[in-house]
Formats: C-alpha cells, sequence, structure tokens
C-alpha cells in the first residue's frame, strides 16, 4: 500500500514543480538550479533532477546517512513525473498575469500535497534531506542551518546560470511549509491510518521536505 501512496506522492511533487515553472514567476530553490544547468546540458530538467539526487544519495551515504527505498523512489520518479507533465502539456501557456498567478498558486498547492503523501508514506527521506542529516550528524549543523544553507546556495548558483528565479521563488519559500503542514494534518487523519502500523507517527514538521 506505502509504494502506491509514495509514487502518487511523488507524480502530484511533479505537477506541483511543472506548474510553477509554467507560471514564468519563479520556481522552488532546486527547480531553478535545475533548470540553469539544463541550460548547459543536453539533458532535460527531469533528468538533471535525476542525475542530482542520484549524486545526493552518494553524498549522504558518505556521510552516513543511509538511502532507504523511498530515497531512490525519490530520486527516479520525482524527475520522472516532471518531464511527464511538462511532455503532455495539457495546459496553455499562460496568456495574462492572472493566469500565472493561479498557475503558480496551483503549483504550490499540488506540490505540497506531494510532499505530504510522500512523507506519510514512512519510506525514506528525500535525497538532499539525506545530506542534511548527515552534515546535521557529521558537522554539528542544526538542520534549519543546513538545509536553508543548500536551498540558499541552489537558488545562487542556478539564477546566476540562468534558472527561473522571481517573485514566484519568494512567495514558495514563504507558503510552502504552511501548505505542507495542512496536508500533513490531512495524511494523518485519512491517509497513515489505512497504513501498516510501521508507518504511523509520521511527524509533522514542516522541515521534512524533499526540497
Amino acid at each position: 500500500m506505502r509504494y502506491p501512496i509514495i509514487i502518487i506522492g511523488l507524480c502530484f511533487c511533479g505537477l506541483g514543480a511543472y506548474l510553477t515553472v509554467l507560471a514564468g514567476l519563479g520556481t522552488d530553490p532546486w527547480t531553478v538550479f535545475h533548470m540553469g544547468i539544463s541550460n548547459y546540458l543536453p539533458l532535460t530538467i527531469g533528468q538533471i533532477t535525476q542525475v542530482f539526487g542520484l549524486f545526493f544519495i552518494a553524498l549522504g551515504f558518505c556521510l552516513g546517512t543511509k538511502p532507504g527505498i523511498g530515497t531512490i523512489l525519490n530520486m527516479y520518479f520525482y524527475g520522472l513525473f516532471y518531464d511527464f507533465w511538462d511532455r503532455v502539456a495539457i495546459l496553455p501557456f499562460p496568456s495574462s498575469l492572472l493566469v500565472q498567478i493561479l498557475y503558480l498558486l496551483a503549483g504550490v498547492v499540488t506540490l505540497g500535497a506531494g510532499l505530504a503523501i510522500y512523507i506519510s508514506a514512512g519510506l525514506g527521506a528525500g535525497p538532499r534531506d539525506g545530506v542534511v542529516l548527515g552534515l546535521h550528524n557529521r558537522l554539528g549543523l542544526s538542520i534549519r542551518l543546513a538545509k536553508s544553507s543548500m536551498e540558499v546556495a541552489a537558488l545562487t548558483i542556478g539564477y546566476f546560470i540562468g534558472g527561473l528565479a522571481g517573485i514566484g521563488t519568494l512567495f514558495f519559500a514563504l507558503a510552502i511549509g504552511p501548505v505542507m503542514q495542512y496536508w500533513l494534518k490531512i495524511c494523518q487523519q485519512f491517509l497513515i491510518p489505512l497504513l501498516s502500523p510501521e508507518a504511523k507517527g509520521i511527524p509533522l514538521s514542516a522541515e521534512d521536505t524533499k526540497l
């Protein structure tokens, strides 16, 4: 039961990230970074997400964090689903600022729901979170500082190499925590009771993100 749930969550994550990119107002820090890298490599954004996901899994392992099956699934399917939604292109390019804002809002809500579903499956942290935990355990950095430092670095590098950063990026940073927290509570109430006992009691922390 947990495996279909985590795949559904990652499908929502890919759709949410795609919507924020389609909005054209700025996206989350890691997608900004992946978009910037895509300007220099003959790979799709989804494929770059997979490559760097694998890199962070290896780095996290070197820092003492063993990946779970959910970590591997995250690495592969997040990028796969992003590219899927990009290829099917079921939504038109936004024709006005209002449509851009609606796409951005929908993207943040959808991505927040996807992250909550993914976390609720209880199959392991995302690739980047493994590095965060490794930095915390090896260097004594706080979880918040390690995570924030990585995202600021990704955003800065991505912006300077052509990634899509803007007011939407700021909105994402402010909104994704509360949105995901809301969906985690929904999952705690309706989804987690359907899972096996070991998946119950998932912490409702807004820090538990894959990005």
